[in-house]
């Protein structure tokens, strides 16, 4: 269980670095995918359920990403402090 929170951890990591990319100095990508100015072998949804990643904009350039983790209390504690248990999500940062 805690591998396979890891891998799903790791997935939104590789999301939100494509997600930078993708925006470059602009704004924020309506869809996650990966193309020709940010080509990248990733993931869109849980390896082990089949279930898309959720990704959403926010005010300020900030985005969340979201996955059905199994146990994210366990996750938050030893890995991402900023992983809301509750939802499943981790909100990005806006990078201008």
């Amino acid at each position: 269980m805690e591998k396979r929170d890891v891998t799903r951890l790791t997935d939104l990591q590789a999301l939100a670095d494509l997600a930078y990319c993708l925006a470059g100095t602009g704004d924020l990508p309506a869809a996650l995918v990966p193309g020709d100015a940010c080509p990248r072998e990733i993931r869109l949804a849980d390896p082990f359920t089949g279930t898309p990643y959720r990704y959403e904009r926010l005010a300020g350039g900030a985005f969340r990403l979201c996955a059905g983790f199994e146990d994210a209390e366990w996750l938050r504690g030893t890995r991402r402090g900023d992983l809301d248990p509750a939802t499943g999500c981790v909100v990005f940062p806006h990078r201008p």
